[in-house]
């Protein structure tokens, strides 16, 4: 063998040798590259599976968040709306106290017969004074709930607008969840924002859900404060009216019996009045005819004076005669006193009848102007009171029918509405 085919042998062999270590290299190579495509590929899907779990978890928290504010929202409304009902019933009970002041007690006053100072008008005072009170204490309590539902909604809107943010950071992170590879822009423009930490994230949330509570809470005070002072004025007010109802009742009652009385007493005047009248007529019928009688008297004395001179005796004729004329004279004077005692009595009678018409014609007045007042109290009758308070006297059977009409009524306290039957104004 010569030295060139040693020479060859060498150089195939080196490059064997050669060739098999760049073939562990490329294997080596290969296995390292598959090895770190494997790893990328376990890196990636590791970490798209923590970037969704996260994303997941952040959108589940901003969920959580965003129901609590919807929720907190929904009741916050709820609360506008009851305030905005107790608010309408205030303007409704202070209404309703106008038209007491306004119509019961103006209206219903004694003021064609001046003043009383009795029971009833210092109880009617009372009344007017305590409806005063607390239409002022109501006005205040309007100007306070319109100042709690201002505060309510300012903070609903702040809860509102911080749903909105979260509704689009859901769609934004919903978005962010669905990009891949093929839905990528390529001239989308990067905006740099500051932001800021999650734990401030979560102060701001969580000062969001206390602020609504406590309107909440505030408004539900509000609420039962509201109620309260319209159940409190509801059973003082039924209060303060049964006593000034019971009390014009009575007065009511002892008047129309003080006005039968009087009826009756006119009556049996009348009617004594009539009597007299009748003694009156029999005892001037007597006198005439005692005058009468008298002059015939008189003519018989007339007639026998003229009897001849020896003839012209006092015989029992002529004494019986002028006895006859001295009796019919006794009475014609009785008779004429009778008269005049009778006239006299007559006049008394007249007056007293004129001073119980008097009497009747004011009594009547104030039991008129008490049943326009029972009638406007009890809610009968509206306006103003009738012509029917400046009629006269009267019958006692009209009297007793209405008495016993006034009797057989039944005061009906005010009770309290049902929250939904107010008559609101729209």
């Amino acid at each position: 063998m010569s030295f060139d085919d040693l020479l060859a042998g060498n150089n195939v062999e080196s490059l064997r040798q050669l060739n098999d270590k760049l073939n562990e290299s490329v294997v080596e190579q290969m296995v390292d590259t598959q090895e770190l495509v494997m790893m990328n590929s376990f890196a990636h899907e590791s970490n798209e599976y923590l970037f969704k779990k996260s994303l997941q978890q952040r959108i589940s928290d901003i969920s959580s968040w965003r129901w609590v504010l919807v929720d907190l929202a929904k009741r916050l409304e709820e609360s506008i709306e009851a305030l905005q009902h107790e608010h309408n019933a205030l303007r409704v009970v202070i209404r309703r106290i106008d038209d007491e002041l306004n119509i019961y007690s103006r209206q219903g006053a004694l003021t064609s017969l001046g003043a009383l100072a009795d029971s009833v008008e210092d109880a009617i005072i009372q009344e007017q004074n305590f409806l005063r009170n607390e239409k002022k204490k109501f006005e205040k309590m309007l100007t306070e709930l319109e100042k709690q539902i201002i505060n309510v909604e300012k903070t609903k809107k702040r809860i509102e607008l911080d749903i909105l943010k979260k509704q689009q950071t859901l769609d934004i992170e919903d978005a962010c969840a669905n990009i891949d590879s093929g839905s990528i822009l390529t001239n989308r423009k990067k905006k740099k924002r500051r932001s800021s930490p999650l734990s401030r994230w979560e102060n701001r949330c969580d000062s969001l859900k206390k602020a609504g509570l406590k309107s909440l809470r505030n408004a539900i005070i509000t609420r039962q404060q509201v109620r309260g002072a319209r159940i409190q004025i509801s059973i003082a007010a039924q209060g303060y009216a049964a006593k000034v109802d019971s009390i014009l009742k009575r007065r009511l009652h002892a008047n129309q019996l003080k006005f039968q009385d009087l009826c009756w007493q006119r009556e049996e005047a009348i009617k004594d009045f009539n009597v007299l009248e009748e003694e009156l007529t029999t005892t001037e019928q007597n006198l005439l005819e005692n005058l009468e009688q008298e002059r015939l008297i008189e003519t018989r004395i007339t007639d026998r004076s003229q009897r001849p001179v020896g003839e012209l005796t006092k015989d029992d004729v002529d004494r019986k005669l002028r006895d006859e004329l001295g009796r019919l004279r006794n009475f014609t004077n009785e008779l004429r006193k009778n008269r005049s005692r009778i006239t006299t009595l007559q006049n008394h009678i007249t007056n007293c009848i004129s001073r119980i018409e008097c009497c009747s014609e004011d009594l009547n007045q104030v039991i008129n102007l008490d049943e326009e007042r029972m009638k406007l109290r009890n809610g009968e009758i509206q306006g103003e009171p009738s012509e029917e308070n400046f009629k006269g006297i009267q019958p006692s059977g009209t009297i007793a029918k209405r008495s016993q009409m006034r009797s057989n009524e039944i005061l009906t306290a005010i009770t309290e509405e049902d929250e939904d039957d107010y008559p609101f104004d729209d």
